[in-house]
């Protein structure tokens, strides 16, 4: 019901649109009723420019109308004059076929009267005719002879032949009558003797002439040794441009070589500037293929299109041709592949291989291999050879992206060594030694507080990983040949084969292995299977450090990202194939190669973090050996202040914990070092702890730490050779059997803390070492609780708090001094704080 009102209220408006009285352009428009609305709606100024529009519409109206008038009137006159002229034409026409029909009536009746006249005689002239061209035959037969022998004194062979060729059915026709037969004798006697001439001359020429060899040809020599022998007479012609191409490939490379000599070399290699490789591609091919293609046309003129002997049948001359055929494929694939060969050096010489210009490389690939699709494939006759010319030309393809991988992993290695190289100098003119004054080492810390080696680890991941990302972005340029795909309609096939065999596998996997390669044989000195570790090591300690922590970044960032990149250039995914299933998607690969190469990225990362533990642990153990191993401990004085190397071990520890800190962090933040120059010791520390209120001035860590209660009772029982002391030695053995075993690389992790807890656990590994090895008098003693114990006060901060195992370790070094100890008597505890304060 709606849509028939909706339809019945839309009709009386387009019926009011249509004859609108008011609407000049309507069929219903209505003057009066316009002019009124106008006076009614409308302004006198509106009025009168309505007026002056209404004139210019009419003026326009009617010039419009008088020249559709004139065009019409000039049309009516043009077409008048027409007619009129057709009439005339048509009268002209009509005595003319007259005129012609009586011509034709008078040629009829002639030639019935010629005809009537010459009936008779017509058998009589045809005999004549007959007569007088058998007669022109047998003269000409009877004058052969002579005519071969004279054309072959003037060595006018090709004319010999012909005449020879026209006259050979006649004479086999008529050898039955012995004056042909004996004129047929003296003919082959004449071109025996030319086909020996021919056949001399053709084998004596190093490139003949197509014209020797269709002469011998008719004169029914031999077209398989013929063929044979055309083909090897012009190997070396048409191999001469692709001679010419490898010695301007040789000047290439000499010029190169050159550049860098001296300046007029460069002034030569500006004047002659060899060819790119694009234009090095098309050139060799033009002028080698080139003129293989034009002896290919000759050949099949001569033995394959036009091979026709004297008398043969026709299985026989089809035989003849398919042995021809087959020298031909014979031949091209040799040659082919001889080229494919110089090619082949092209790609891989120093000059061309390693161009930057990654699209020319891609374009040269794909000139040569459409040019090679389109012109030799024609040329090819059986199956077996289209494939192996097919072989050739993907060999080629597989070669060239190998190659320009190679040039991307030299050139990425190249770029690698030289930022290590720089990172190795810089780290060297900061590197302080042990022989050096604190005004030294000061200097050092401000120089090495400005290197920042987060910053100098970022430099180099942001490089390395730019590098493979634009070398992606390079290989993805070869999806976009089309004549690269080996098999014609499979190029997703092709895409996949050259992002999973030649961009995953033969790149990006292959420079992992370089990059563990080059860490494993540079860096690392201990194998998988051995914890011993040498501590000569060329490359300085806070280079290890710095590399273990860009392999880390680089296994846990920039993989996953090139990951990323990979998928998107390359519009396949990534999957883990745990389960070793084959079947896998069209758009997938398996990463687990990958996953395993991370793995072996953790382990060198880890252990060039053992390695810089154990060089930082070997230096500062050095020093403090030395330190014991010098000092008389038997005829030491009375201690009054800390021993000099252990100010200098806390020194080295903090530009440690400097250096670990700006590459590691803890996931909570460790509490700021003081400066020691300003305020050495841990007591000023303590005490800006204590006015906090954490720490009272008598506890925490002013704890001291003392002799275990062990030790302790060896020295009440009064002397080393007496049953205490034997007691005392027991219980001592038998709290370390007990006592947990103690491991300086357990549960290392990337932190901060975990790396200077190991450090510390060498160095105090160390001190308790060379301690069992010293006897010591009361003073040497209180000695080593006084070093001790300032020790303390410094290392439980860089441990984050958790100075558990310095207390049993230090205490395990203050007992071990005691049981070697001739007098025992221990230093108090306030005369310990103080010594340590004042240091």
């Amino acid at each position: 019901m709606d849509s028939s009102k909706s339809t019945s209220n839309s009709q009386p408006n387009n019926f009011s649109s249509t004859y609108d009285p008011t609407n000049i352009d309507s069929p219903g428009f209505d003057p009066e009723t316009y002019v009124t609305k106008l006076l009614r709606e409308s302004r006198l100024t509106q009025l009168i420019d309505k007026e002056q529009l209404l004139t210019k519409q009419i003026k326009t109206l009617d010039n419009e109308m008088q020249t559709l008038v004139y065009e019409n009137y000039n049309k009516f006159i043009s077409a008048t004059d027409t007619i009129r002229q057709m009439k005339k034409d048509f009268k002209t026409m009509e005595d003319e076929m007259t005129h012609l029909i009586s011509t034709m009536s008078t040629i009829n009746s002639n030639n019935h009267q010629i005809h009537l006249t010459l009936d008779n005689r017509r058998q009589e002239i045809r005999k004549l005719t007959s007569i007088h061209l058998l007669l022109q035959k047998l003269q000409y037969l009877f004058q052969l002879p002579n005519k071969l022998k004279e054309y072959a004194d003037d060595n006018q062979y090709d004319l010999a032949v012909n005449t020879y060729t026209k006259a050979l059915k006649a004479l086999q026709k008529y050898e039955h009558i012995p004056s042909f037969n004996n004129i047929q004798q003296t003919c082959k006697e004449t071109m025996n003797n030319i086909r020996d001439e021919l056949k001399l001359r053709f084998d004596q020429q190093q490139t003949t002439s197509s014209n020797v060899v269709k002469l011998l040809l008719q004169l029914g020599e031999s077209s398989d040794y013929l063929a044979q022998q055309y083909l090897s007479q012009n190997k070396q012609r048409l191999e001469q441009p692709l001679e010419l191409m490898k010695q301007q490939l040789i000047v290439a490379e000499n010029q190169l070589g050159s550049t860098s000599s001296t300046t007029t070399s460069n002034v030569v290699t500006q004047q002659i500037h060899p060819m790119d490789i694009l234009e090095f591609v098309d050139t060799s091919y033009s002028s080698y293929i080139k003129n293989l293609h034009e002896f290919i046309e000759s050949y099949e003129l001569l033995f394959i299109r036009n091979s026709s002997t004297i008398s043969s049948s026709p299985s026989i001359e089809d035989e003849y041709k398919e042995r021809c055929k087959k020298y031909l494929e014979e031949y091209l694939l040799e040659l082919y592949s001889n080229y494919i060969k110089f090619i082949h050096d092209l790609f891989q010489s120093k000059y061309y291989g390693q161009d930057d210009d990654i699209q020319l490389y891609v374009r040269a690939i794909d000139r040569f291999l459409r040019r090679s699709s389109n012109d030799i494939y024609k040329y090819l006759f059986t199956q077996n050879a289209l494939e192996k010319m097919r072989f050739m030309l993907d060999t080629f393809l597989t070669f060239a992206i190998e190659c320009r991988l190679k040039f991307y992993h030299i050139y990425i290695d190249r770029r690698f060594h030289d930022q290590i190289i720089e990172l190795r100098k810089s780290l060297t003119i900061i590197q302080p030694t042990t022989t050096n004054e604190h005004t030294q080492s000061s200097s050092t810390e401000h120089q090495q507080s400005q290197l920042n080696l987060s910053q100098c680890v970022d430099k180099i991941l942001k490089q390395l990983t730019n590098d493979i990302k634009i070398t992606f972005q390079n290989l993805s340029i070869f999806l976009d040949g089309t004549e690269m795909i080996g098999h014609i309609g499979k190029k997703n096939v092709f895409i996949k084969q050259f992002a999973k065999n030649h961009v995953w596998n033969g790149f990006f996997l292959t420079l992992l292995h370089r990059l563990i390669t080059y860490f494993e044989h540079e860096y690392t000195t201990a194998s998988n299977n051995s914890t011993i570790i040498r501590h000569e090591q060329s490359s300085p300690p806070i280079l290890l450090l710095m590399l273990s922590k860009l392999i880390l970044d680089f296994d846990s960032s920039s993989i996953p990202y090139l990951c990323t990149v990979f998928e998107e250039k390359f519009n396949l995914i990534l999957e883990n194939n745990q389960r070793g299933d084959n079947q896998k998607s069209g758009s997938s690969i398996d990463r687990s190669k990958l996953t395993a190469i991370q793995k072996q990225f953790s382990i060198i990362a880890k252990q060039l973090l053992k390695q810089y533990i154990c060089s930082q642990g070997y230096t500062l153990s050095q020093m403090l050996r030395k330190s014991i191993e010098t000092r008389d401990w038997l005829n030491t004085i009375e201690p009054r202040h800390v021993r000099s190397v252990m100010k200098r071990i806390i020194e080295d520890l903090t530009q440690i914990d400097k250096q670990v800190r700006m590459l590691y962090n803890d996931q909570q933040s460790s509490a700021p070092l003081p400066s020691l120059s300003s305020s050495y010791g841990r007591y000023y520390h303590r005490s800006n702890l204590t006015s906090g209120g954490a720490r009272s001035s008598d506890g925490g860590r002013r704890t001291i730490i003392m002799p275990r209660s062990s030790a302790l009772d060896r020295t009440i029982s009064g002397g080393p050779g007496s049953s205490g002391g034997s007691t005392g030695n027991l219980q001592l053995n038998f709290h370390k059997v007990f006592s947990e075993k103690l491991d300086i690389f357990i549960d290392l992790q990337f932190q901060k803390t975990s790396i200077l807890s190991s450090i510390i656990k060498l160095l105090l590994k160390t001190y308790l070492e060379c301690i069992r090895l010293k006897t010591f008098s009361r003073y040497g003693l209180q000695q080593v609780q006084v070093d001790i114990n300032y020790l303390y006060n410094y290392l439980w901060s860089f441990v984050n708090n958790d100075d558990r195992f310095i207390t049993s370790l230090l205490e395990e070094i203050v007992s071990s001094t005691a049981m070697r100890c001739l007098d025992p008597i221990l230093m108090e505890a306030s005369v310990i704080t103080v010594i340590c304060e004042g240091n």
